[in-house]
């Protein structure tokens, strides 16, 4: 049996999108969504601030299409 995401899934941004879009490595996403004190409050801002756009874009297109 093939795996199959949860409906909407798919349409999240991956941590490297996300890591691109705050400008910042992979690892220091995983920090961030692992809540681990390693990463400056500004820089956990940033990367939940990508998180959200990332997100909102990609469930407006998603809606956008379906619509359409």
């Amino acid at each position: 049996m093939a795996y199959e995401p949860a409906i909407g899934l798919e349409r999240l941004g991956t941590v490297k999108e996300i890591a691109e879009a705050a400008s910042v490595g992979v690892a220091t996403v995983h920090r961030v969504l692992k809540g681990q004190p390693k990463v400056s409050s500004s820089t956990s801002r940033t990367v939940m601030d990508a998180i959200r756009k990332i997100n909102e874009r990609k469930i407006n297109l998603a809606r956008v299409g379906d619509r359409g």
